[in-house]
C-alpha cells in the first residue's frame, strides 16, 4: 500500500447514472472558463464540423441547454451494447467517428427532431452548480471511461466486481461476487446508505441483508452518523445510492437518469457532500469518489481507448468487447487532492477497485482488475497540501425552486426495459421475504 493512503480512513463511493463527460463537464473548456487543462467542448468550427451528427438530413452540433429541471416525458435514449456501437460507430482501423448519437435513437423513442437532438446538449455552471462547485474546489478526471461500451448493469457489475456475467441489462442479475463479498472476506467494514431501493436488490442473494441488516441504512441517517460517530467506529468503505428512475419510488428520482432533469441529482450530490463534511474529523481522513455508470446515450467527443474485455468462464456472452465505453464524469473529493485540478490519468470504474486493493488487499484486488491497463484512483490523489477545511457549499434555494413539483405517492415505472421489470419483481420478492407496509425503509412501496 502506498504510504500516504494510510491518511485515508474512510472511502465514500457514489455512482450516478447515464450522463457523459461532455454533457456535464465539457463546458469548462468554453468561455468564460476557458480551461485549457480540460478536454471538453469547443467552439472551433473545424472541431464542430468533425463532431457534427446527422439525423434525417439535419446537421446537429453540440449546444448549450439551459433547462436542468425537465426533459421530455419518456425520453430515455437507448444505451445497450448494440445502441452504443451505433452511436460511436467503431471502424476496422480502431477509430471512432462518434457521429451516431442522434441517428441511433429509434423512432419509437421520439421522432421529434427537437427532442432527439437533446443527446448533443451540454449544461453549464448555472445548470449544474454542484458539479461546478466540485470542479472548482476538488479534482475532476477527464480520462475516466465506462468499463464497457454497454449499459447500466454490465458497468455497475464491473464497478462492483471487476467483471460482468452479462453484456446487456437483465431483469434479475445473475449471482456473482461483489465488492461487498471481497470486503467481508478481508474483515473490512462497509455500509450502504441508500435513498430508496438499492441497486443490488436485483441480485436475489442480497435481498435479506438489504431488508433486515444494518449494512444497509437510509440515506437520511448518513449525515447524523458521520457527524456523531468517530471515524474509526464508522465503516471503512461507504457506498451511497440515489433514488433510481427505473425503480418504484416516492418523490423524484435523483440518479440523473433521463428523462429526469439533473437538478434533483444536484441536490442529492450536495446532501452527500454535506454529510461527508459535517464532521471536521471525518472530513480530514475522507475520500469521496463520484462517478457515473455510463453515458446514457449523450454525446462525448473523446474516442474510447482500445482496451479489450473478454468474457469470464461463467459469462452469458461470448463476443469480447474491443474498447472501453464512452467517457463519463468523475469527481475526486477529499482533503488529499489538488483544488481546481484535472487528472488526465486513464481510468475506468475498476480504478476504484484498484484503490481498494491497494488500501485493503496488500496491493491486489483480483487478477482481472490488477491486469486491467488503467490507473488507480490513488494516482489522482495529492497529499502535499491537504484541504483541511472543507469548502462551504453554494446555496441552491434559487436554483431548486425552479423545479416542477414532485409527484405525489409512488411512481411505478412503465416496465419498458428489463431493469424496470427487475425492480418491479423486487417488490414482490420483498413481500415474499416477509416485508410489508410496516417495513421502516420500504413500507410505502410495499403498501
Amino acid at each position: 500500500m502506498p504510504d500516504d493512503l494510510s491518511k485515508i480512513k474512510n472511502i465514500v463511493i457514489l455512482m450516478m447514472e447515464n450522463r457523459s463527460f461532455d454533457h456535464l463537464l465539457g463546458y469548462l473548456s468554453l468561455p468564460p472558463f476557458n480551461r485549457k487543462d480540460v478536454d471538453g467542448q469547443s467552439l472551433d468550427p473545424t472541431w464542430l464540423q468533425q463532431f457534427t451528427n446527422f439525423d434525417g438530413g439535419q446537421a446537429i452540433q453540440p449546444f448549450h441547454s439551459t433547462d436542468p429541471h425537465t426533459m421530455p416525458d419518456d425520453f430515455d435514449p437507448p444505451h445497450e451494447r448494440s445502441n452504443i456501437a451505433a452511436q460511436i460507430d467503431p471502424r476496422q482501423d480502431d477509430s471512432f467517428p462518434l457521429n451516431g448519437f442522434v441517428s441511433a435513437i429509434p423512432p419509437k423513442v421520439s421522432t421529434d427532431p427537437a427532442v432527439r437532438k437533446l443527446v448533443m446538449s451540454y449544461f453549464g455552471a448555472a445548470e449544474a452548480p454542484v458539479n461546478d462547485f466540485f470542479a472548482r474546489n476538488f479534482t475532476i478526471c477527464d480520462r475516466w471511461f465506462c468499463s464497457l461500451p454497454a449499459g447500466t448493469q454490465p458497468n455497475r457489475l464491473m464497478s462492483m466486481s471487476g467483471r460482468s456475467r452479462i453484456d446487456v441489462n437483465a431483469d434479475i442479475l445473475p449471482d456473482q461476487e461483489l465488492v461487498y463479498d471481497w470486503l467481508n472476506q478481508r474483515n473490512i467494514s462497509w455500509r450502504v446508505y441508500h435513498q430508496e431501493i438499492p441497486f443490488f436488490t436485483l441480485m436475489p442473494k442480497w435481498l435479506p441483508s438489504i431488508l433486515f441488516s444494518d449494512k444497509f441504512r437510509c440515506f437520511e441517517q448518513m449525515e447524523s452518523d458521520l457527524r456523531n460517530t468517530p471515524p474509526d467506529q464508522l465503516p471503512q468503505v461507504i457506498f451511497v445510492e440515489p433514488t433510481y428512475q427505473d425503480s418504484p419510488h416516492t418523490g423524484t428520482s435523483t440518479d440523473d437518469h433521463a428523462p429526469a432533469g439533473i437538478s434533483d441529482g444536484q441536490e442529492f450530490l450536495m446532501e452527500a457532500y454535506k454529510a461527508v463534511t459535517a464532521s471536521k474529523t471525518f472530513w480530514q481522513g475522507a475520500l469521496m469518489i463520484v462517478d457515473y455508470d455510463e453515458h446514457g446515450g449523450f454525446f462525448d467527443h473523446v474516442p474510447p481507448p482500445i482496451i479489450p474485455t473478454n468474457p469470464s468462464d461463467d459469462a452469458e456472452w461470448t463476443v469480447p468487447f474491443k474498447s472501453l465505453g464512452v467517457r463519463t464524469p468523475a469527481f475526486i473529493i477529499s482533503p488529499f487532492v489538488a483544488a481546481g485540478a484535472v487528472s488526465h490519468n486513464l481510468l475506468d470504474h475498476t480504478s476504484v477497485l484498484k484503490l481498494l486493493g491497494e488500501k485493503f488487499g496488500n496491493g491486489s484486488y483480483s487478477p482481472e482488475v490488477d491486469s486491467r491497463p488503467v490507473g488507480s484512483v490513488s494516482h489522482v490523489l495529492d497529499f502535499t497540501n491537504p484541504i483541511l477545511s472543507a469548502p462551504a457549499p453554494p446555496p441552491l434555494d434559487d436554483y431548486l425552486k425552479l423545479r416542477p413539483p414532485p409527484p405525489v405517492g409512488v411512481t411505478r415505472p412503465p416496465l419498458n426495459t428489463p431493469q424496470q421489470q427487475g425492480f418491479s419483481e423486487v417488490i414482490a420478492s420483498m413481500k415474499q421475504h416477509g416485508a410489508d407496509a410496516s417495513h421502516p425503509k420500504f413500507g410505502q412501496l410495499l403498501g
